[in-house]
């Protein structure tokens, strides 16, 4: 039987079952609270008439009081209380009214009437009479001396009493039917909503679905983790153990306790997906991350699923490739720029001009000279150097000054700032400054790297635009950007590495943007 079915069968069996059980129940009761209301009744009727002045006086003897004019005040009575008979006694049990007048005179039938006459108790009891079994309620009957005289018992057919039950009963059969209608109807409804909520899939898929992805999750290469809507871990794979270091007590535990960002958090609340975030764990651990919402039926956020690979082993390779990729730039800059002075020296010789011609080689030789001291003695880190040199190649070649103060020099890095970072800060910002300057000759940007007061210090300053006012306030925000393309991500990657090795970055913009940068050579 398929979900489907099983959940209908369930639920109406359960209906089926409560309902019915309530019903019996509720029968039961009813049944027992209409007896003692019935008996009650009975008992009031009978003690009523054990108090009549006529039925005292008529026990008594009173000749007044004819036997049919009692029998007949007793038959109004009983058809208004809608009961079987109503009949009055002596201490003999002889009858002195019934519904049958050939039974006046006769002896009360069914032995239960001896209790009333022999105790002067008054009670409830079921016997057969002459008009078949039936519930009766007596009542002894006393003189103005408080002696006992005779006796009223009032009946009511046993049949007819089921029959008072069973009328009270049906009463309820539309309600028992309808909330059976209502039952199977929500049980249609909910076994619906299950299975769109589950996507049609039957138990057993679902049972296969899950072991293909567990096993296709455990195989691959990439850390995979499962984030519910608070950002709390529900399911992580091998490899997000390893990079992460996780175990399986912390499943149940946010996402934060264990990276130094809140990107997930951001993600789940904007509910939007991301790709190609780079997100540090922990010092000298990048990770590269991919964000997908998860999402149900109802296109609500259910939770995430980030996809993430550990940089190291990637930043390994890419380094070599960036250093090949630097290495031809720098070359072809250098190429390019040599061609240049070439066929200037070339124009100058064919001039006659020989004293421009060793004065311009001599200028030649002398800013080399200069850039060349400054990168290869004052910046000790190699990939700091290659960065700059390559920055210097890329200005030369666009008409560009790339001006490096003398007292710049670099002997360490601070502590948690990798090679990769720093080159990434002092990269992107000369990059702006790059696209922020004019390529017409005109174009200068000024830069400074040094060690101050245990700390290390960056300015960058250029003669460009400066910064659109508008862009100010959101800065270092994901995705702004002045640029065309898929860009704005510089800024919010160099504000995460200065903020995550706990340093300051500022600027002015005065006749172009000047950068000040300020990161402690020890964390505290």
């Amino acid at each position: 039987m398929k979900l489907k079915g099983k959940i209908i069968s369930f639920v109406i069996i359960i209906l089926v079952i409560s309902i019915g059980s309530i019903t019996i129940l509720s029968f039961i009761e009813m049944k027992r609270l209409l007896r003692d209301q019935i008996d009650k009744n009975m008992l009031n009727i009978a003690d009523s008439f054990a108090s009549t002045y006529e039925v005292k006086e008529y026990l008594k003897g009173n000749k007044s009081i004819s036997s049919d004019i009692l029998n007949d005040e007793i038959e109004r009575a009983r058809i208004k209380t809608n009961v079987e008979f109503i009949v009055v006694m002596d201490m003999s049990g002889t009858r002195y009214s019934h519904p049958v007048k050939s039974k006046i005179g006769e002896k009360f039938i069914g032995g239960d009437e001896q209790r009333v006459l022999k105790t002067g108790e008054q009670y409830v009891s079921t016997g057969s009479g002459t008009l078949g079994i039936s519930v009766r309620a007596f009542a002894p009957i006393y003189d103005e001396n408080n002696k006992q005289i005779g006796a009223v018992a009032v009946g009511m057919l046993y049949n007819k009493f089921d029959n008072e039950v069973y009328t009270k009963m049906y009463k309820f059969i539309p309600i028992i039917v309808m909330g059976l209608i209502l039952g199977i109807s929500g049980a249609i409804a909910l076994s619906y909503n299950i299975k769109k909520a589950i996507f049609g899939l039957e138990p057993e898929e679902i049972a296969l679905a899950l072991k293909q992805k567990e096993t296709v999750i455990e195989n691959i290469k990439e850390g995979i983790i499962a984030l519910d809507k608070n950002g709390c871990i529900t399911l992580f794979n091998e490899q997000a153990s390893k990079i992460l270091r996780l175990k399986e007590s912390d499943i149940g535990k946010p996402i934060t306790d264990f990276t130094y960002e809140s990107m997930a958090l951001n993600v789940l609340n904007s509910a939007k997906s991301m790709t190609n975030v780079e997100i540090k764990v922990r010092p000298g651990v990048n990770i590269m991350c991919k964000y997908s919402i998860i999402r149900g039926f109802k296109n609500q956020v259910l939770g995430l699923v980030v996809t993430f690979e550990d940089l190291t082993e990637v930043r390994k390779m890419a380094e070599e490739l960036t250093g090949i990729r630097k290495m031809a730039w720098s070359l072809r800059a250098q190429n390019h720029e040599f061609m240049n002075k070439l066929h200037t020296i070339s124009g100058l010789i064919q001039l006659e001009e020989y004293d421009e011609v060793t004065k311009f080689i001599n200028v030649i030789v002398e800013n080399k000279k200069s850039i060349t001291t400054i990168i290869s003695d004052k910046i000790k880190n190699v990939s700091l150097a290659a960065l700059i040199l390559s920055k210097y190649s890329k200005c030369e070649e666009s008409r560009i000054s790339l001006i490096i103060d003398d007292d710049s020099k670099i002997t360490k890095l601070p502590e948690y700032m990798t090679s990769e970072e720093l080159v990434s800060v002092i990269g992107n910002l000369i990059e702006n400054s790059i696209d922020a300057v004019k390529n017409d000759g005109t174009g200068e940007i000024y830069m400074k790297i040094f060690e101050e007061d245990e700390q290390m210090k960056i300015k960058i300053k250029d003669n460009g635009a400066g910064i659109p006012r508008k862009m100010v306030d959101s800065l270092y925000d994901m995705g702004t950007t002045s640029k065309e393309g898929e860009r704005g991500f510089g800024m919010y990657i160099v504000k995460k590495i200065i903020d995550e090795a706990q340093g300051t970055i500022s600027f002015i913009i005065n006749n172009g943007t000047e950068w000040d940068i300020s990161i402690p050579m020890e964390r505290s």
